[in-house]
């Protein structure tokens, strides 16, 4: 099912997840996968410079594995990073960011099993950018 976020950004879940509103954030959750949406602005082209080399550097100090696509004017950037909840307790996180010239739809999934990987990469690839009367 396609939903939408914000006036200019929505994303394609499978109907297997619930969703809820919490705050400014959409979480949609199935057994064993969280996916957390959160939707921000920023001034322009050198705020998407800013905040991408922020998040590349972030993710080469840890050594990540790096998902980067150039599609016309959106830029997806990712990450992937192994997390302990508790000890023998992993999962894996994929911090997934869709840019466009004048925001960023911040996607997080969280799987408790790496194998569901390739199911979410495909939900974070739905991502569509709608430009509202963004400034010029």
């Amino acid at each position: 099912m396609r939903y939408t976020l914000s006036p200019e950004w929505d994303i394609q879940v499978p109907e297997v997840f619930q969703h809820r509103v919490d705050g400014e954030h959409v979480i949609f959750w199935t057994s064993g996968i969280t996916l957390l949406c959160t939707v921000f602005s920023y001034s322009g082209e050198k705020g998407r410079e800013t905040l991408l080399a922020n998040l590349r550097a972030r993710a080469e100090i840890k050594e990540l594995q790096i998902i980067e696509e150039i599609e016309g004017e959106i830029i997806r950037f990712g990450y992937l990073q192994p997390e302990e909840l508790h000890p023998g307790h992993h999962r894996l996180a994929l911090h997934a960011f869709t840019t466009a010239p004048f925001g960023c739809l911040q996607t997080s999934f969280y799987l408790d099993d790496a194998a569901f990987l390739q199911d979410q990469l495909k939900i974070w690839a739905s991502v569509r950018h709608n430009p509202q009367d963004e400034p010029k």
